[in-house]
């Protein structure tokens, strides 16, 4: 079984993170059922909800950003 830590972050969400991979895993490559075995509080936001509260970039009407293209490719 694959060691995982679950972080709690003040914005509610819980996270997994890996603190040690099983031998399984490593030749495998595939992932066994989550073994908590340390639990943490951060008081801060997730990634998440980090970049949902962050101001909007004053400059961003100046960046230049590739048009997207449709799915169809004309030949």
């Amino acid at each position: 079984m694959c060691n995982y830590f679950q972080r709690e972050y003040s914005c509610s969400h819980i996270r997994h993170i890996v603190s040690h991979w099983c031998r399984e895993y490593a030749t495998t490559h595939k992932r066994c059922p989550p073994e908590v075995t340390q639990y943490e509080y951060h008081p801060d936001l997730c990634g998440d909800c980090k970049r949902k509260n962050e101001p909007p970039v004053p400059w961003e009407h100046l960046i230049r950003r590739p048009k997207k293209r449709s799915g169809l490719a004309v030949a």
